[in-house]
């Protein structure tokens, strides 16, 4: 179940065919929506995404915030590199 004001409520419920034949109740892939970046920041050694979050946000669970706004890297961990600029988007409600 996807509670109201999530990020995914607006993501397709789909019954995907699994390898034993069943066709269990899954959520289709969320589109990211444009999420220009108002910000860089340079991220500083030993730095976690949660961490920049909340200082940017008030909220460690809005680092997906970050990630949406940094779509052309797919490993999270690689936005973590000392010295690395990345996008820091304004903050968001969703739903």
């Amino acid at each position: 179940m996807v509670f109201k004001g999530s990020r995914y409520s607006k993501t397709e419920a789909i019954n995907p065919e699994n390898i034993q034949g069943k066709r269990p109740r899954v959520l289709a892939a969320r589109a990211i929506p444009k999420t220009p970046g108002v910000l860089d920041y340079t991220v500083v050694e030993g730095e976690r995404l949660d961490q920049i979050a909340n200082r940017f946000y008030g909220e460690p669970r809005k680092y997906w915030l970050i990630l949406d706004a940094n779509p052309d890297e797919l490993n999270p961990l690689e936005l973590l590199r000392a010295g690395r600029r990345i996008k820091i988007p304004k903050n968001r409600i969703v739903g």
